[in-house]
């Protein structure tokens, strides 16, 4: 018989997670950059969690949570992708020949540009989540054991796409592993007592999902730069971009390799 839910670990975790991503704007106080990046974190934390319930909870119903969950993080993007293409624009443009034009940075920010949130946004995203965990489902054993069988698919998952992205070089292989990479670190922290250290395995898939996230800011900002008109400027920060996608590719690979093991990377 499933637990109710006071009495199931994985929906206590997701609550506590929500509760503390909320916590700076439960009093209608519209997100700043830091509490975006927080609610951000918590769709993902969320939807790392929901893969421990496949063995025993159906597929659709997991299904429409994760898009629920993926919806709001959507939502979110805009303001935090802001933040972070300014600083990343910044360090590029400091390693250039020549500085970067006026014209082409206020071009980079203009494709960048989002609407500020708001109080109304901080209601919406309340609502949003209290929509997730009010249709939450339950497990249907308060053991640990039981977890470990979603927990090996996300590994087995997330070991499969970095085989396939180091012997591809496709941009989207890379950003799906970072998925599944954040989605083991997630349910490998679950049910790692908090009481210890984090263990080898814990610090090798943050340390992997960190360049993973570095080289999709990487590709995100190339995909801006090709959409406005070409110039010297443009070619120059292009060049510098590629450069900087060839060099965290390579140590990406070496973290695939201590993370997953040497077999099937043979780039």
């Amino acid at each position: 018989m499933p637990l109710t839910p006071d009495a199931d670990p994985l929906y206590q975790a997701a609550r506590h997670h929500v509760r503390c991503a909320l916590l700076p704007i439960v009093n209608g106080t519209a997100p700043d950059a830091d509490a975006i990046h927080q609610l951000r974190v918590c769709c993902k934390r969320l939807r790392a969690l929901l893969q421990l319930y496949r063995p025993y909870a159906g597929h659709q119903r997991l299904r429409q949570l994760d898009q629920q969950l993926r919806q709001i993080a959507k939502t979110l993007a805009g303001s935090r992708d802001l933040h972070v293409q300014q600083q990343l624009i910044k360090q590029l443009a400091s390693s250039l020949d020549t500085p970067l034009s006026p014209t082409l940075n206020s071009r980079l920010m203009q494709a960048s540009h989002t609407r500020a949130p708001s109080s109304a946004d901080s209601e919406h995203l309340i609502a949003a989540f209290a929509a997730v965990l009010a249709n939450w489902p339950h497990s249907a054993s308060g053991t640990v054991d039981h977890w470990h069988v979603g927990l090996q698919r996300t590994f087995k998952q997330a070991r499969k796409l970095a085989r396939r992205a180091c012997n591809s070089d496709q941009d989207a292989l890379y950003h799906r592993c970072r998925k599944w990479t954040k989605y083991a670190l997630y349910q490998h922290e679950q049910l790692h007592d908090a009481r210890l250290p984090a263990d080898r395995q814990m610090k090798r898939l943050a340390r992997l999902g960190e360049r993973l996230g570095e080289l999709q800011d990487l590709c995100n900002l190339q995909a801006q730069l090709q959409r406005l008109p070409a110039s010297p400027d443009s070619a120059a920060l292009a060049a510098r971009l590629e450069q900087r996608k060839h060099h965290c590719k390579r140590r990406i690979i070496r973290l695939f390799i201590r993370t997953f093991g040497r077999g099937g990377f043979r780039c």
